[in-house]
């Protein structure tokens, strides 16, 4: 869906049985987000050890940031869709001045001033911040952080925090970098370049994939100085 065409959507607000049949109560969503991607490229953050060393502010716009990614840095665009870490961001009063995209459900239980992730395609929060950066018109996507190639809770930056499972807890991360996949063959025109980290075989397979360091980010980012 081309954003220069999205208007918003309608979502099931809730569902009513009555008199032995289901009943969708649905509701419109308008666009509430307006972002001009126009010689932009854009930087999602997820929050895999690897970008740990990398000073965030160097970022030029425009930013996608993952869930907790709020406590230390404020991306241009913050996303969550696990509503434990949703109520946090919002019980913080992050949403009041900043803009946050969650999923209708979020929403609707625990309110907030935030905004409809657009087409949602009900994704992990890396995959569904990626999403938003293409529905948005980019063309470009940076991935900073993204450490799914390898099963493990102790490859994130807030392991052992609140909303965080501890490092000994086994998490079967690989099905984020497979939702990644599944997102990049639908979009065979947009350039996905990731940042060091730890991608899986179904990544690397991409005809779209493509994989720089830390290093050369730093030149690239440079060179859109001058």
């Amino acid at each position: 869906m081309a954003v220069s065409t999205y208007k918003g959507e309608e979502i099931i607000a809730n569902l009513i049985i009555k008199g032995g049949k289901k009943y969708e109560e649905r509701v419109w969503m308008p666009r509430t987000v307006f972002n001009d991607p126009a010689g932009k490229d854009a930087y999602i953050i997820g929050n895999g050890k690897s970008r740990q060393d990398f000073d965030l502010t160097k970022l030029p716009a425009d930013t996608y940031g993952c869930n907790a990614l709020y406590r230390d840095f404020t991306p241009n665009f913050l996303v969550a869709v696990d509503r434990f870490m949703y109520k946090e961001i919002i019980d913080s009063g992050y949403d009041e001045n900043n803009i946050v995209y969650t999923n209708h459900n979020c929403m609707t239980k625990f309110g907030g001033k935030s905004h409809l992730i657009p087409a949602n395609p009900h994704r992990g929060t890396g995959p569904s911040a990626a999403h938003i950066a293409i529905h948005d018109g980019h063309t470009k996507l940076y991935l900073l952080g993204f450490d799914c190639g390898v099963d493990s809770a102790d490859n994130n930056v807030y392991v052992d925090t609140v909303n965080y499972n501890n490092r000994s807890t086994v998490v079967h991360v690989t099905v984020w970098d497979i939702q990644m996949a599944q997102l990049m063959n639908s979009y065979p025109g947009v350039e996905f370049v990731y940042v060091e980290g730890h991608q899986s075989d179904a990544i690397k397979k991409q005809s779209n994939y493509h994989y720089i360091n830390y290093s050369g980010l730093g030149k690239i980012i440079d060179g859109k100085k001058t």
